[in-house]
């Protein structure tokens, strides 16, 4: 009898543990999926945020060269400019607030950043800043380091291990010219 129940023992214990480590595998399988549905959620996020941070300060500058401010082959007029630069911050805003949602703290963080810079572009092309051409070059610069430290944030959020070089550190776009950067 006593080697029966030794059996029985060995055979409940061989059950649980399977049944343990089955399930122990479907949690850490579906951990697994979820936390690639939200990297890829995520990247989502800095993708449509990059895009619209980009089109909003490229009219931004279109509308600045319209001004003399930067020379570009393709200047906005101010009157058409205008709208379709509103237009183009309501769709940066909106993007904005994925990132918010999906981001961890360092990527919102160089978000908020890069979009107070976006925001002094636009201030020179709604005349709510003067200044030279100089002025605006220094301000583009400025935007377009945010904007690698933005790229570096989200590309660590998302594990991105492959190497960026920064604008500063390429002497190939370290002209005079910014739009080289």
């Amino acid at each position: 009898m006593s080697g029966q129940l030794f059996t029985l023992i060995g055979v409940l214990v061989g059950a649980a543990a399977s049944y343990a480590g089955g399930a122990l595998m479907e949690r850490l399988r579906w951990h697994r999926q979820l936390s690639t549905r939200w990297d890829e959620r995520r990247l989502e996020s800095y993708l449509r945020y990059a895009d619209a941070i980009k089109r909003f300060t490229s009219l931004a500058g279109r509308l600045a060269a319209g001004k003399g401010l930067f020379d570009l082959p393709q200047p906005l007029a101010q009157e058409t400019g205008l709208e379709m630069l509103a237009d183009a911050e309501l769709e940066r805003g909106y993007a904005f607030e994925a990132v918010l949602l999906m981001g961890d703290s360092g990527t919102i963080a160089a978000a908020r950043a890069l979009q107070r810079q976006a925001w002094v572009l636009e201030h020179f092309a709604r005349d709510q800043r003067s200044g030279t051409s100089e002025d605006w070059t220094q301000a583009f610069r400025q935007f377009q380091e945010k904007r690698d430290a933005f790229y570096l944030a989200a590309r660590k959020s998302l594990g991105v291990s492959a190497e960026f070089r920064l604008r500063t550190e390429d002497p190939a776009i370290l002209g005079p010219d910014p739009r080289q950067m």
